[in-house]
């Protein structure tokens, strides 16, 4: 049997299905446990109101609030950096495209954004969930252009980077039905419908997931602008709604333990420059330089 130290090495959606395998996931299975009985003691505290977030998490698998809610004490700067991103992306040119995607250089010339994902409340909530030290991959800033194609992410899927993870999802412009809000399944019905469909990873149609899903459980997270979504997007089936009628336009921050199961492709602090990366981490205290 092969050890643990060797299956890190292979490729990321072999050893996804590796670990599958029964004797591989029983070795894999126990040895994850014992990391996260190890670390239990060394679990941040967390307040009451964060206790009820992180419940949701656990049972329902999403979590939807506003910032205005959260009160994350860098918020102000957040939105101002926000607003500068969100007329950068604006401008882009969209002919021809499904998506626009700012570059971590562009995103990185506003460190408030950066800086929001990895106050220390948040890490505290995600860590308690991920119950590992957690690993922060910085901010994804995308526009979902309208044109209802049923492409890429905007087809039902889970993330297979680890056992469990966590996004937080921020709409920078009004999201309705229309609009391409995040759209879900509970962690329950995701469960009992990834053994139905046998499914590993990938995408599912819309005509299959309706036969293990009724429709009616198909949850869309619409809401104003500064709403949050929190999801962790590896144990629920989830999507970017197809917008047909409005763009969307939001900030997606990602999460996953120190050690994943598949890690990504890009490291943040190896796309942007040197002075970036240097404005950032004199702002940050040695946790949260861990984190990256």
């Amino acid at each position: 049997m092969l050890k643990l130290t060797k299956i890190k090495r292979l490729p990321n959606k072999i050893k996804r299905e590796f670990l599958q395998l029964p004797p591989i996931q029983s070795l894999s299975e126990r040895a994850y446990q014992k990391i996260v009985e190890k670390h239990s003691d060394y679990l941040p505290p967390i307040s009451p109101a964060d206790s009820t977030l992180l419940n949701s998490l656990q049972e329902e698998g999403v979590l939807v609030t506003t910032l205005e809610a959260l009160a994350i004490p860098s918020t102000d700067l957040f939105t101002e950096a926000a607003k500068k991103l969100l007329f950068q992306l604006q401008a882009l040119p969209t002919i021809g495209k499904d998506v626009v995607i700012l570059s971590n250089s562009q995103i990185a010339s506003y460190p408030e954004i950066i800086l929001w994902g990895v106050e220390e409340r948040l890490i505290n909530i995600i860590e308690n969930y991920i119950e590992m030290p957690v690993r922060y991959y910085g901010a994804g800033v995308r526009r979902e252009i309208a044109n209802g194609k049923m492409i890429d992410v905007r087809q039902w899927h889970r993330d297979i980077e680890d056992r469990r993870m966590v996004k937080i999802i921020i709409y920078l412009n009004d999201v309705n039905i229309e609009g391409g809000p995040f759209e879900y399944i509970s962690k329950p019905l995701t469960l009992s419908s990834s053994q139905t469909l046998k499914y590993n990873s990938g995408f599912v149609s819309d005509r299959d997931m309706k036969s293990v899903v009724s429709i009616s459980d198909w949850k869309p997270c619409t809401g104003p602008s500064g709403t949050v979504v929190f999801a962790d997007t590896s144990n629920v089936f989830h999507r970017a709604k197809a917008p047909v009628a409005l763009d969307r336009f939001s900030i997606t921050y990602t999460y996953t333990s120190i050690k994943p199961i598949a890690s990504r492709a890009s490291n943040f602090g190896s796309t942007i420059s040197q002075e970036q990366w240097q404005t950032i981490t004199d702002r940050l205290n040695p946790r949260q330089k861990e984190c990256f």
